[in-house]
Protein backbone atom coordinates (compact mmCIF):
# COMPACT_ATOMS: atom_id res chain seq x y z
CA UNK A 1 0.00 0.00 0.00
CA UNK A 2 1.41 3.21 -0.93
CA UNK A 3 2.31 6.06 1.60
CA UNK A 4 0.20 9.12 1.15
CA UNK A 5 1.64 12.81 1.54
CA UNK A 6 -0.78 15.54 1.79
CA UNK A 7 0.86 18.88 0.14
CA UNK A 8 -0.54 22.38 2.28
CA UNK A 9 0.15 25.37 0.48
CA UNK A 10 0.05 28.15 3.19
CA UNK A 11 0.51 31.29 1.36
CA UNK A 12 1.01 33.84 4.39
CA UNK A 13 4.48 33.18 4.48
CA UNK A 14 5.84 36.96 5.45
CA UNK A 15 3.45 37.20 8.58
CA UNK A 16 2.52 33.87 10.01
CA UNK A 17 4.95 31.17 9.00
CA UNK A 18 5.63 29.28 11.81
CA UNK A 19 3.66 31.47 14.56
CA UNK A 20 0.20 29.84 16.10
CA UNK A 21 -1.75 30.84 13.17
CA UNK A 22 0.41 28.48 10.76
CA UNK A 23 0.12 25.74 13.56
CA UNK A 24 -3.62 26.14 13.50
CA UNK A 25 -3.73 25.65 10.21
CA UNK A 26 -1.58 22.28 10.86
CA UNK A 27 -3.94 21.23 13.37
CA UNK A 28 -6.53 21.43 11.55
CA UNK A 29 -5.01 19.81 8.37
CA UNK A 30 -3.79 16.85 10.54
CA UNK A 31 -7.07 16.35 12.25
CA UNK A 32 -9.00 16.06 9.01
CA UNK A 33 -6.98 14.41 6.16
CA UNK A 34 -6.12 10.17 5.62
CA UNK A 35 -2.54 10.97 4.23
CA UNK A 36 0.43 9.58 6.44
CA UNK A 37 2.51 12.59 6.00
CA UNK A 38 2.15 16.26 5.51
CA UNK A 39 4.17 18.93 3.90
CA UNK A 40 3.81 22.46 4.08
CA UNK A 41 5.04 25.03 1.80
CA UNK A 42 4.74 28.54 0.97
CA UNK A 43 3.59 27.51 -3.09
CA UNK A 44 3.20 24.29 -4.77
CA UNK A 45 6.08 22.05 -5.10
CA UNK A 46 4.39 19.45 -7.05
CA UNK A 47 8.22 18.39 -8.78
CA UNK A 48 9.66 18.02 -5.44
CA UNK A 49 6.17 16.40 -3.58
CA UNK A 50 6.54 13.54 -6.59
CA UNK A 51 10.01 13.10 -6.02
CA UNK A 52 9.22 12.12 -2.38
CA UNK A 53 6.58 10.48 -2.82
CA UNK A 54 8.76 8.03 -5.16
CA UNK A 55 11.14 7.47 -2.34
CA UNK A 56 8.35 6.41 0.21
CA UNK A 57 6.91 4.29 -1.76
CA UNK A 58 10.06 2.61 -3.14
CA UNK A 59 11.54 2.78 0.61
CA UNK A 60 8.85 2.73 2.68
CA UNK A 61 11.04 1.26 5.43
CA UNK A 62 13.01 4.60 5.73
CA UNK A 63 10.28 6.64 6.69
CA UNK A 64 8.90 4.05 9.89
CA UNK A 65 11.33 5.31 12.68
CA UNK A 66 10.94 9.50 12.58
CA UNK A 67 8.27 12.35 13.18
CA UNK A 68 9.67 14.68 11.03
CA UNK A 69 11.30 13.92 8.04
CA UNK A 70 14.08 16.70 6.23
CA UNK A 71 14.74 16.15 2.76
CA UNK A 72 17.82 17.06 0.97
CA UNK A 73 19.75 16.96 -2.34
CA UNK A 74 21.22 14.10 -3.48
CA UNK A 75 25.45 15.22 -3.45
CA UNK A 76 25.87 12.84 -7.06
CA UNK A 77 23.20 15.01 -8.44
CA UNK A 78 24.45 18.10 -7.00
CA UNK A 79 28.05 16.85 -8.80
CA UNK A 80 26.44 15.81 -12.08
CA UNK A 81 24.55 19.12 -12.27
CA UNK A 82 28.24 21.04 -12.23
CA UNK A 83 29.94 19.40 -14.86
CA UNK A 84 26.70 20.08 -17.28
CA UNK A 85 27.58 22.48 -20.13
CA UNK A 86 26.15 26.07 -19.32
CA UNK A 87 23.92 26.12 -22.01
CA UNK A 88 22.60 22.84 -20.92
CA UNK A 89 19.79 21.90 -18.63
CA UNK A 90 18.55 18.90 -16.30
CA UNK A 91 14.70 18.07 -16.96
CA UNK A 92 13.74 17.49 -13.77
CA UNK A 93 11.95 13.81 -13.42
CA UNK A 94 9.20 12.69 -10.78
CA UNK A 95 11.67 9.73 -10.49
CA UNK A 96 15.01 9.67 -8.50
CA UNK A 97 17.77 8.71 -11.02
CA UNK A 98 20.58 9.00 -9.02
CA UNK A 99 20.58 6.75 -6.24
CA UNK A 100 22.77 4.29 -7.10
CA UNK A 101 23.28 0.72 -6.46
CA UNK A 102 23.44 0.99 -2.43
CA UNK A 103 19.67 1.39 -0.74
CA UNK A 104 19.82 5.14 0.73
CA UNK A 105 20.26 5.28 4.52
CA UNK A 106 18.86 8.17 6.39
CA UNK A 107 20.37 9.87 9.17
CA UNK A 108 19.41 11.28 12.30
CA UNK A 109 19.61 15.35 12.89
CA UNK A 110 18.06 17.70 15.68
CA UNK A 111 16.90 21.33 15.43
CA UNK A 112 20.55 22.70 16.67
CA UNK A 113 22.66 20.90 14.06
CA UNK A 114 19.66 22.01 11.20
CA UNK A 115 17.67 25.04 12.80
CA UNK A 116 17.04 26.43 9.39
CA UNK A 117 14.23 23.82 9.35
CA UNK A 118 12.48 26.31 10.64
CA UNK A 119 12.52 28.84 7.25
CA UNK A 120 9.84 29.05 5.15
CA UNK A 121 12.18 28.78 2.45
CA UNK A 122 12.17 25.09 3.86
CA UNK A 123 8.66 23.82 3.93
CA UNK A 124 8.84 22.16 0.93
CA UNK A 125 11.76 20.00 2.07
CA UNK A 126 10.04 19.00 5.85
CA UNK A 127 7.94 16.03 5.80
CA UNK A 128 5.71 15.59 9.73
CA UNK A 129 4.24 12.35 10.27
CA UNK A 130 0.58 12.85 10.33
CA UNK A 131 0.11 10.63 13.40
CA UNK A 132 2.83 12.57 15.58
CA UNK A 133 0.97 15.73 14.97
CA UNK A 134 -2.12 14.57 16.02
CA UNK A 135 -0.83 13.03 18.91
CA UNK A 136 1.49 16.36 19.98
CA UNK A 137 -1.66 18.49 19.61
CA UNK A 138 -4.49 16.39 21.18
CA UNK A 139 -2.24 16.96 24.35
CA UNK A 140 -0.80 20.35 23.80
CA UNK A 141 -2.86 22.95 25.83
CA UNK A 142 -2.98 26.90 24.37
CA UNK A 143 -0.87 28.20 21.66
CA UNK A 144 1.98 26.63 20.04
CA UNK A 145 4.77 27.92 17.30
CA UNK A 146 6.48 25.35 14.89
CA UNK A 147 9.73 25.41 16.85
CA UNK A 148 7.98 23.57 20.06
CA UNK A 149 6.90 20.92 17.27
CA UNK A 150 10.08 20.51 16.18
CA UNK A 151 11.51 20.70 19.98
CA UNK A 152 8.50 17.81 21.21
CA UNK A 153 9.49 14.90 18.24
CA UNK A 154 11.54 12.03 19.62
CA UNK A 155 13.55 11.58 15.71
CA UNK A 156 13.91 13.51 13.04
CA UNK A 157 15.46 12.12 9.65
CA UNK A 158 17.20 13.53 6.70
CA UNK A 159 17.23 11.76 3.53
CA UNK A 160 19.78 12.77 0.88
CA UNK A 161 18.41 12.11 -2.07
CA UNK A 162 16.60 14.61 -4.11
CA UNK A 163 17.19 15.85 -7.42
CA UNK A 164 15.65 19.36 -7.55
CA UNK A 165 16.39 21.40 -11.07
CA UNK A 166 13.88 24.01 -10.74
CA UNK A 167 14.75 27.58 -11.44
CA UNK A 168 16.12 28.94 -8.06
CA UNK A 169 15.24 32.59 -7.40
CA UNK A 170 17.43 35.69 -8.18
CA UNK A 171 20.28 36.32 -5.63
CA UNK A 172 18.75 39.45 -3.36
CA UNK A 173 21.52 41.58 -3.49
CA UNK A 174 20.46 43.71 -0.94
CA UNK A 175 20.54 41.03 1.80
CA UNK A 176 22.27 42.74 4.90
CA UNK A 177 23.45 41.58 7.47
CA UNK A 178 21.17 43.20 10.00
CA UNK A 179 18.88 40.60 8.40
CA UNK A 180 20.82 37.69 9.27
CA UNK A 181 21.35 38.82 12.66
CA UNK A 182 18.03 39.52 12.88
CA UNK A 183 16.56 36.19 11.80
CA UNK A 184 19.27 34.13 14.04
CA UNK A 185 17.83 36.53 17.09
CA UNK A 186 14.11 35.80 16.35
CA UNK A 187 15.02 31.87 16.64
CA UNK A 188 17.42 32.32 19.09
CA UNK A 189 14.60 33.42 21.93
CA UNK A 190 12.83 31.10 20.86
CA UNK A 191 15.09 27.95 21.34
CA UNK A 192 16.19 29.91 24.68
CA UNK A 193 13.14 28.63 25.97
CA UNK A 194 14.69 24.87 25.56
CA UNK A 195 18.23 25.30 25.45
CA UNK A 196 20.67 26.29 28.31
CA UNK A 197 23.97 23.82 27.10
CA UNK A 198 26.13 26.34 25.95
CA UNK A 199 27.50 24.00 23.22
CA UNK A 200 24.10 23.14 22.15
CA UNK A 201 23.20 27.26 21.75
CA UNK A 202 26.78 27.50 20.00
CA UNK A 203 25.74 24.58 17.47
CA UNK A 204 22.54 26.53 16.54
CA UNK A 205 24.29 29.89 16.37
CA UNK A 206 26.97 28.40 13.85
CA UNK A 207 24.58 26.41 12.20
CA UNK A 208 22.19 29.10 11.62
CA UNK A 209 24.53 31.60 10.58
CA UNK A 210 26.42 29.14 8.16
CA UNK A 211 23.18 28.57 6.43
CA UNK A 212 22.23 32.81 6.09
CA UNK A 213 25.66 33.19 4.78
CA UNK A 214 26.30 30.37 2.76
CA UNK A 215 22.63 31.22 1.07
CA UNK A 216 21.97 34.59 1.31
CA UNK A 217 24.38 37.45 2.67
CA UNK A 218 27.70 35.11 0.64
CA UNK A 219 25.69 35.24 -2.85
CA UNK A 220 24.80 38.77 -2.32
CA UNK A 221 28.05 39.88 -1.26
CA UNK A 222 29.53 37.87 -4.22
CA UNK A 223 26.51 38.83 -7.11
CA UNK A 224 27.49 42.34 -6.31
CA UNK A 225 31.13 42.15 -7.03
CA UNK A 226 29.99 40.33 -10.50
CA UNK A 227 27.67 43.32 -11.22
CA UNK A 228 30.30 45.89 -10.62
CA UNK A 229 28.40 47.54 -7.25
CA UNK A 230 31.77 47.99 -5.64
CA UNK A 231 30.18 50.58 -3.42
CA UNK A 232 27.05 48.07 -1.97
CA UNK A 233 29.71 45.09 -1.80
CA UNK A 234 32.44 47.25 0.44
CA UNK A 235 29.20 48.54 2.75
CA UNK A 236 28.08 45.39 3.44
CA UNK A 237 31.68 43.74 3.60
CA UNK A 238 32.60 46.62 6.30
CA UNK A 239 29.28 46.20 8.25
CA UNK A 240 30.40 41.83 8.32
CA UNK A 241 33.46 42.75 9.47
CA UNK A 242 32.00 44.45 12.01
CA UNK A 243 29.86 42.12 13.04
CA UNK A 244 32.43 39.28 13.00
CA UNK A 245 34.89 41.95 15.46
CA UNK A 246 32.30 41.78 18.24
CA UNK A 247 31.38 37.98 18.38
CA UNK A 248 33.30 35.00 20.52
CA UNK A 249 35.89 33.47 18.79
CA UNK A 250 34.64 30.32 18.78
CA UNK A 251 31.82 31.49 16.83
CA UNK A 252 33.78 33.38 14.06
CA UNK A 253 35.91 30.16 13.83
CA UNK A 254 32.76 28.28 13.52
CA UNK A 255 31.65 30.22 10.23
CA UNK A 256 33.48 28.28 7.51
CA UNK A 257 31.30 29.26 4.95
CA UNK A 258 32.72 32.26 5.07
CA UNK A 259 35.49 30.70 3.21
CA UNK A 260 34.50 30.65 -0.34
CA UNK A 261 32.43 33.82 -0.65
CA UNK A 262 34.74 35.90 1.27
CA UNK A 263 38.30 34.15 0.91
CA UNK A 264 38.00 31.98 -2.69
CA UNK A 265 35.65 34.14 -4.70
CA UNK A 266 37.08 37.78 -3.92
CA UNK A 267 41.11 35.93 -4.69
CA UNK A 268 39.04 34.42 -8.33
CA UNK A 269 37.59 37.66 -9.27
CA UNK A 270 40.11 40.02 -7.87
CA UNK A 271 40.27 41.77 -11.81
CA UNK A 272 36.70 43.19 -10.45
CA UNK A 273 37.89 44.97 -7.77
CA UNK A 274 41.69 45.51 -8.12
CA UNK A 275 41.37 49.36 -9.11
CA UNK A 276 38.81 50.54 -6.49
CA UNK A 277 41.43 51.24 -3.47
CA UNK A 278 38.08 51.76 -0.59
CA UNK A 279 37.46 48.57 -1.27
CA UNK A 280 40.88 46.60 -1.36
CA UNK A 281 41.37 48.62 1.85
CA UNK A 282 37.38 47.22 3.06
CA UNK A 283 38.84 43.84 2.16
CA UNK A 284 42.16 43.97 4.07
CA UNK A 285 40.74 45.38 7.20
CA UNK A 286 38.09 42.41 6.82
CA UNK A 287 41.02 39.82 6.26
CA UNK A 288 42.78 40.62 9.43
CA UNK A 289 39.61 40.20 11.79
CA UNK A 290 38.63 36.68 10.13
CA UNK A 291 42.57 35.43 10.97
CA UNK A 292 42.94 36.98 14.49
CA UNK A 293 39.39 35.37 15.51
CA UNK A 294 39.91 32.27 13.53
CA UNK A 295 41.26 29.46 15.35
CA UNK A 296 44.31 27.13 13.91
CA UNK A 297 41.64 24.20 12.87
CA UNK A 298 39.56 26.89 10.78
CA UNK A 299 42.51 27.64 9.27
CA UNK A 300 43.57 24.31 7.85
CA UNK A 301 40.13 23.95 6.61
CA UNK A 302 39.95 27.03 4.82
CA UNK A 303 43.64 25.74 3.33
CA UNK A 304 42.54 22.43 2.53
CA UNK A 305 39.44 23.85 0.34
CA UNK A 306 40.38 26.59 -0.76
CA UNK A 307 44.58 26.62 -0.48
CA UNK A 308 45.59 28.99 -3.00
CA UNK A 309 43.40 31.37 -2.00
CA UNK A 310 43.99 31.09 1.85
CA UNK A 311 47.83 31.40 1.42
CA UNK A 312 47.81 34.58 -0.56
CA UNK A 313 44.87 36.26 1.99
CA UNK A 314 46.79 35.33 4.83
CA UNK A 315 50.09 36.80 3.72
CA UNK A 316 47.83 40.08 2.46
CA UNK A 317 46.86 40.68 6.10
CA UNK A 318 49.96 39.65 7.79
CA UNK A 319 52.08 42.26 5.21
CA UNK A 320 48.58 44.77 5.53
CA UNK A 321 49.00 44.75 1.42
CA UNK A 322 46.80 43.46 -0.86
CA UNK A 323 49.96 42.51 -3.51
CA UNK A 324 49.79 38.85 -2.27
CA UNK A 325 45.86 38.44 -3.53
CA UNK A 326 47.12 40.28 -6.82
CA UNK A 327 50.22 37.47 -7.55
CA UNK A 328 48.15 34.56 -6.78
CA UNK A 329 45.23 35.71 -9.29
CA UNK A 330 47.51 35.94 -11.68
CA UNK A 331 49.09 32.83 -11.32
CA UNK A 332 46.29 30.44 -10.94
CA UNK A 333 43.16 32.24 -11.91
CA UNK A 334 43.58 34.79 -14.27
CA UNK A 335 43.95 32.44 -17.01
CA UNK A 336 40.30 31.18 -16.35
CA UNK A 337 37.76 32.03 -19.21
CA UNK A 338 35.63 32.41 -16.77
CA UNK A 339 34.42 32.69 -13.31
CA UNK A 340 33.43 30.10 -10.80
CA UNK A 341 29.70 29.95 -10.37
CA UNK A 342 28.50 29.11 -6.81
Amino acid sequence: MSIVLEQLIFNDIEKSWGNSDFCEQLRAIAASTDADFIVVAPKEEQGLALQMQYYMNNFPENMDGADIHLFNQNPAFLQHLRKLPDNEKYEMTSELMFLGEDEPKPVSTYLEQDPHMLLAEMGAYVLYKTSFLREYFNRVEGSVKLIDIFQQSKMIWKHRVLEDATEKEAVFTDYTVSEMVSCWSYFRELEDKYTTLSLELLDFDKNMFNYLIRNKLGPAFNQNLMDGKLVEARNGLEIFTDFLKGQDKRLVSALVSSGYFYIHFPVANYMMWQSDKLFVAAYLRFLKVLFDKTHYQTKQYYLRHYRRATNATYKAQGLNSIRPVAKCFNLYFEHESKNLVY
